[in-house]
């Protein structure tokens, strides 16, 4: 290992834990016990730490790099990855400053919905200093689990992995997530199902809370035959139809059948999914529904358009709510929208894995499910 090198380690592992012990470090990395004491003698006469019995501790506010140190780029491909760039800007982060950890993100797919979860997670980064590289994982299970060997062979830090599917009991992708050797925080995923699987921590949205979110606003507009719409493959899904469920029981409705129907797997091409929603369309009116939740945006807007085929007039015959709010407001009738805070769910996601790198070490730290509610947002598909 080349000087340079060693030192910026040295400073990279003060600069997450605040000390640093010269035997253990000098194991961890093969070097010699008297090789680490001289990179600690000369950062110390450089101010960039202080020397104390067995080891350094950082100084008070950011370390600096040695002088001339460059980061490197040794960014992964198009195809397998690629390193985010600051938040709101498109330039990389400055050649003298290193990064405090590398944290690899894999997400199932990074159009609708996941770019905003990418925003959040590249903003955090950006903050705290910390290198974000990108995996896609396309809903691919198999994929997944390339990906994840992939960044863990590359040396990250820390992992953020949203699962192609509902839930990780059971499979290949909880295996290797538990027995990782970093922290790992599983995004828009619920873990309740594994918590005894390895030491995983979990940021999400409340899918349940949205769901009512968007049933008490119909029942505050008076609508009392409320439908929902769900997609059978998403795994949003679930929660969203128990969040219904919950309201409706809770606002004294009486559970009707014919209000839920959930959009099938065959439903793949457009021309399929629109004949699809023009059935679901016609079920709801003839069970005389007033208003409908539709999950997602894109289905949302095609059910708009087929109501409007069919004559009914959004909002007057029919209210709409869409869930998701990606696309919802550019409906020709701009829709009420359920909003997860996709932002915030990435954002909290590196933070919270970042302070499983910090001073007190991982083991000293209570694991964390942390979950988020969404807000709605009113427009005119429900207006009064």
């Amino acid at each position: 290992m080349l000087t340079d090198d060693r030192q910026n380690q040295i400073l990279r592992e003060l600069a997450l834990r605040g000390s640093i012990n010269a035997a253990e470090f000098a194991r961890r990395m093969g070097i010699s016990g008297m090789t680490v004491r001289r990179d600690l003698a000369l950062l110390d006469a450089q101010g960039l730490l202080q020397r104390v019995h067995g080891g350094a501790v950082a100084l008070a506010g950011p370390a600096r790099s040695p002088a001339g140190q460059g980061q490197g780029n040794n960014a992964p491909s198009n195809r397998e990855g690629r390193t985010m760039a600051p938040a709101g800007r498109n330039a990389p982060i400055p050649a003298k400053q290193r990064p405090l950890a590398t944290i690899g993100m894999i997400v199932p797919t990074a159009r609708y919905y996941f770019p905003g979860i990418i925003r959040g997670a590249e903003a955090a980064a950006q903050e705290l200093g910390v290198r974000l590289v990108l995996g896609v994982s396309n809903y691919s299970a198999a994929e997944e689990q390339r990906q994840i060997q992939r960044l863990l062979k590359s040396g990250v830090d820390g992992l953020l992995v949203t699962p192609s599917g509902e839930s990780l009991a059971g499979t290949p992708t909880l295996d290797l997530l538990a027995s990782a050797e970093v922290p790992v925080v599983i995004i828009e995923r619920s873990i309740d199902g594994v918590l005894d699987e390895g030491r995983l921590e979990s940021v999400r949205s409340d899918h349940a809370r949205g769901a009512e979110l968007a049933v008490n606003h119909l029942v505050s507009l008076g609508h009392r035959k409320i439908a929902l719409c769900v997609r059978e493959s998403s795994p949003t899904s679930s929660p969203v139809s128990e969040g219904y469920r919950k309201a409706m029981q809770a606002a004294g409705l009486p559970h009707d059948p014919a209000m839920t129907r959930a959009i099938t797997l065959s439903a793949t091409d457009p021309e399929t999914l629109r004949h699809e929603l023009d059935s679901i369309v016609g079920s709801f009116t003839d069970a005389g529904a007033t208003a409908a939740i539709v999950h997602n945006d894109e289905d949302a807007l095609m059910f708009a358009d087929l109501c409007e085929a069919l004559g009914l007039h959004v909002p007057g015959d029919l209210a709409l709510v869409a869930y998701d709010d990606e696309i919802a407001s550019f409906g020709s009738v701009p829709m009420s929208a359920v909003a997860p805070p996709k932002f915030d769910v990435g954002y909290h996601g590196v933070q919270m894995c970042l302070n499983r790198l910090g001073p007190r070490r991982v083991s000293s730290l209570a694991l964390q499910r942390v979950i988020l509610s969404p807000t709605l947002v009113v427009r005119d598909s429900t207006a009064s």
